[in-house]
């Protein structure tokens, strides 16, 4: 029986080495780089928080955020009575860019509803992210049907109609073997010839992360790998131009423990520098990074602790030679002693007027909004300043 059962893991490992391998080589299109307004700069500091997600779940979590082609922002998370329980579902709503309000909370996908689309059992659901592209509405979202996260499948569903509607649910093929463990987390970038590059990592017998490229119809063209063996998962991307990006990921590393990972694209998107441990401490937790004035200078939000995740802290870069420097906590720790994890999963989003939009989970009990302007920033890093 041991002997079978080795045999079984061998093919398994075999077909997952191949099937890594075996898309066909695909060009990685020219990257659509942001572009922001400075009409914010000469405004009062502004730092506004709620907790947007209700009471229609006992827990919550992994909340990410879209700017819609109206200047809306919609935001997604997850909910149930825990994680991983069959009662999941993926939530959202809109805050309207004319009056900062919220519209009521819309339960956007259900285990029924997926299981219909697919014709396939989904027995819970996880991480969702979204992307604008063009005039529709992309929502990717992780469904397991058997096992844990190790076992998910990548979907897809589409709206022409800034999410107030949906089209069928599709199970992404992100691997010809098993076509399972591929999961997201971070936003995806967009390309000139109307590609997604989509940030996505593994699970199942490794964890690494790599990057999918999508063609118009979602369809996954390529992949091409940032990470290998079990250190590093759930990258956050940035384009340094067109045709290079970077990457800062979450470390799963039990030799390399405690800090982000950092890695650059060389020539082209197949082609990563090895990982690079920053200066500043992750436990093993999701991380989230925007640009401001330059490709170079960055914001990024994580938990400042190499093994808890009892704050939510923001560091600032001017560019790509210089130091990380802690600005701003946004949750400190006090008042959550003896609970586990209470903040986690941060996704920061730079909307086109330069105003920012962070979302994280809160205790697990809320997603937490924390709205502030270039203002409020500026106020952060002077209050940063070595010499202030």
């Amino acid at each position: 029986m041991t002997a079978i059962r080795a045999g079984v893991l061998l093919v398994i490992v075999t077909g997952f080495t191949l099937a890594i391998s075996t898309l066909p080589a695909v060009q990685a299109p020219a990257l659509v780089l942001p572009e922001y307004s400075a009409s914010d700069m000469d405004s009062e500091p502004l730092i506004e928080t709620a907790f947007i997600s209700g009471d229609l779940t006992r827990e919550v979590h992994s909340a990410t955020a879209v700017e819609l082609n109206n200047g809306d922002v919609r935001v997604f998370w997850y909910g149930g009575k825990r994680e991983g329980s069959k009662d999941t579902s993926i939530y959202s709503r809109v805050l309207d860019s004319s009056d900062n309000s919220w519209s009521g909370i819309e339960e956007v996908m259900t285990r029924d509803r997926i299981t219909r689309d697919t014709r396939r059992y989904i027995r819970k659901l996880g991480n969702p992210v979204a992307v604008v592209n063009g005039d529709e509405l992309w929502l990717f979202f992780v469904s397991v049907s058997v096992g844990g996260w190790a076992g998910s499948s990548l979907n897809l569903s589409v709206s022409a109609d800034n999410g107030s509607t949906w089209g069928p649910v599709r199970r992404l093929i992100s691997s010809p073997f098993l076509n399972i463990s591929t999961l997201v987390r971070n936003a995806p970038l967009l390309a000139e010839n109307g590609a997604v590059i989509l940030p996505a990592y593994h699970e199942f017998l490794g964890k690494f992360a790599e990057l999918l490229q999508l063609d118009k119809a979602g369809n996954v063209l390529n992949k091409y790998r940032i990470s290998r063996g079990r250190e590093a998962i759930q990258p956050a991307l940035l384009p340094v131009d067109t045709t290079h990006a970077v990457a800062y990921m979450r470390n799963t590393s039990d030799k390399q423990p405690g800090r982000i990972w950092f890695s650059r694209s060389r020539d082209s998107l197949a082609d990563w520098t090895a990982l690079e441990a920053l200066a500043l401490p992750n436990p093993d937790a999701a991380v989230t990074a925007v640009q401001l004035n330059t490709p170079d200078e960055q914001l990024l939000v994580f938990n400042n602790h190499p093994s808890e995740r009892d704050d939510i802290s923001m560091a600032y870069r001017h560019g790509s030679d210089t130091a990380w420097q802690l600005i701003h906590q946004f949750e400190t720790g006090k008042g959550s002693e003896g609970i586990h994890n209470p903040f986690s999963y941060p996704f920061l989003l730079r909307t086109r007027d330069g105003r920012y939009h962070l979302f994280y989970t809160w205790k697990r009990e809320h997603i937490k909004h924390v709205h502030f302007n270039n203002a409020a920033l500026l106020e952060m890093l002077q209050s940063a300043a070595p010499d202030s």
